[in-house]
């Protein structure tokens, strides 16, 4: 499957309380419009915002990483011809910028990068059925990374899969994972078109990780040493301080 991932800041003036009434008021449905436009195959957003985790997860990586994200949209197409023809049709782009239009005084648009992916699942159960809804007895991480510069663009994508991915999925159970999808940055020729609709001027991202995390039989000696394990690799390759992480609540869309 192919992906857009829209990473959503909201405008600084904007409280979290407010920017969230208003997602639920007036753009989810906004949102959902987009994805029947764009004719995703399904939509999901994760809503951020403040949770415990947050600090505790900043300061396990030195403690300067950028702010979370207040929103996230994510749109998956079945593959992708299904995704060309989708951004063919007269209205995608335009749809695009107007979502940017009738955002202002909510959205930073200028700090909200967007991209497409692809995903490699690493811990993955069937069906895929598990969801960190509010309610939900899982919590989602959502990890937007950059690699450090030290580091080339083939070479970390090569390293994040093959030696990071079989790190977590070792620690997995000790860490209460019950699924775990590297997201890697398309480098499609769409992704200017995107940049242009949606106006942002931040770099994007090499991609992201997802973490879907549940309760643990393990003792709190082996979660904090399968956690560490997970930070001390990702300090080989991850630009913390150009990286943020962050809880966030799921909302399937479509």
């Amino acid at each position: 499957m192919i992906r857009m991932e829209y990473y959503i800041r909201r405008e600084p003036s904007l409280d979290f309380t407010g920017f969230h009434t208003l997602w639920q008021t007036r753009f989810k449905a906004a949102a959902k419009n987009l994805g029947e436009t764009l004719s995703c195959s399904k939509m999901l957003a994760v809503l951020g915002g403040p949770q415990p985790l947050n600090e505790p997860m900043n300061l396990a990586r030195g403690g300067d990483m950028e702010a979370p994200y207040d929103l996230v949209l994510e749109l998956w197409w079945e593959t992708e011809d299904d995704m060309l023809a989708a951004f063919a049709g007269a209205n995608a782009l335009e749809t695009l910028r107007d979502w940017v239009k009738t955002g202002s005084g909510w959205i930073d648009a200028k700090a909200s990068p967007a991209w497409l992916a692809m995903e490699f699942p690493q811990v993955n159960p069937s069906p895929e059925d598990v969801f960190a809804v509010e309610g939900s007895p899982f919590k989602k991480i959502q990890f937007p990374l950059r690699h450090r510069a030290d580091w080339s663009e083939m070479d970390v994508r090569q390293y994040w899969l093959q030696n990071h991915g079989p790190i977590i999925r070792r620690h997995a159970p000790q860490s209460g994972i019950v699924r775990y999808l590297q997201v890697h940055r398309l480098n499609h020729s769409l992704n200017e078109s995107l940049q242009s609709a949606l106006g942002f001027t931040v770099p994007v991202y090499l991609g992201h990780a997802e973490v879907w995390s549940g309760s643990s039989a393990a003792s709190p000696e082996e979660r904090r040493v399968a956690s560490q394990a997970a930070v001390d690799d990702e300090s080989k390759f991850i630009d913390f301080p150009a990286s943020t992480l962050f809880v966030g609540v799921e909302e399937p869309l479509l």
